[in-house]
């Protein structure tokens, strides 16, 4: 019996990849299966699986032409079994009931469609709280809760027996946003329940995706114009998602340095939303730089 299919989309992470294997393979809960979609990797990541986990009935392992995470996580879930499909990044852990936490609520709520839990981060060591995750009440939640943008990342959980679901976009210049864009989608017409629960962990270093800020801020602008675009949002969303995602971009052009830029971001997020508490903070890191804060510091 599957009830989970597990997705791990993956590149050149042969040397992270078997933590998260283990922490799957650990889970309390029994009844799943782990996809691993090889996207292109050029390091020995296929010897990695073949050798450590060949005997393991669990894990079946994909190798495909590098299409990005969009294009993996589709692939992987064309070829899932299980009745609900949950997503994760191959640098990052499950923690032990994570699926059964995820097991409950499905049996709480029957034919609940998109659900999720809380998550961490790690760092030399150290747990880091998710600074919006952390107080956010246990829960159903629309599509409103992500128009400021994703605060779930990948780790959320889809029913993929019902067949209505959108998949991800899979445009090279969407990548980085591709999670945000499925969620944005799905909760058109759905809600997502959020647990109480801490079951995730994401691991934090220099080789994440996030960490190319250029890219990113490329790919936030490319993905607030699809949105616009393709999901018939109301002036009143449309307002909340354009002021957001220059807010989003000046964060990222300030931890590029970019002052400028980053004034030019967040003066539009004033403007587009009006002044708050996040937007003013940014503004006045902006004028007073980076490399300045941290010396006072």
């Amino acid at each position: 019996m599957i009830f989970f299919s597990v997705i791990i989309p993956t590149y050149n992470r042969a040397h992270l990849i078997t933590e998260t294997i283990d922490s799957i393979l650990d889970q309390t809960y029994p009844y799943f299966e782990i996809l691993i979609i090889d996207d292109g990797s050029t390091d020995n990541t296929k010897q990695i699986i073949e050798s450590g986990y060949s005997n393991e009935k669990k894990i079946i392992y994909f190798y495909k032409q590098n299409e990005e995470r969009g294009a993996a996580r589709n692939f992987g879930l064309k070829q899932a079994k299980g009745d609900y499909t949950v997503f994760l990044d191959s640098d990052d852990l499950m923690l032990s009931p994570y699926l059964e936490t995820l097991d409950k609520i499905i049996t709480e709520n029957p034919g609940v469609k998109l659900l999720a839990t809380k998550y961490n981060y790690f760092s030399n060591g150290k747990t880091i709280t998710h600074p919006e995750l952390q107080h956010l009440t246990e829960g159903w939640y629309d599509r409103s809760i992500f128009l400021k943008g994703n605060i779930l990342a990948c780790n959320y959980c889809i029913n993929i027996k019902d067949k209505s679901f959108s998949f991800f976009q899979e445009e090279r210049e969407l990548a980085s946003t591709e999670d945000w864009l499925f969620l944005l989608a799905n909760l058109k017409n759905n809600k997502i329940f959020i647990s109480k629960e801490v079951c995730l962990s994401m691991r934090q270093h220099d080789k994440r995706s996030m960490n190319n800020n250029q890219k990113v801020i490329e790919a936030r602008k490319k993905a607030t114009e699809w949105v616009i675009k393709n999901l018939n949002l109301s002036e009143s969303e449309k307002k909340i998602l354009k002021a957001w995602s220059h807010y989003f971009c000046a964060i990222h052009q300030y931890l590029d340095h970019n002052r400028s830029a980053s004034l030019k971001e967040i003066t539009a997020a004033i403007k587009g939303f009006g002044l708050n508490k996040e937007f003013l903070l940014l503004f006045i890191k902006a004028i007073v730089g980076r490399k300045m804060i941290k010396l006072i510091k």
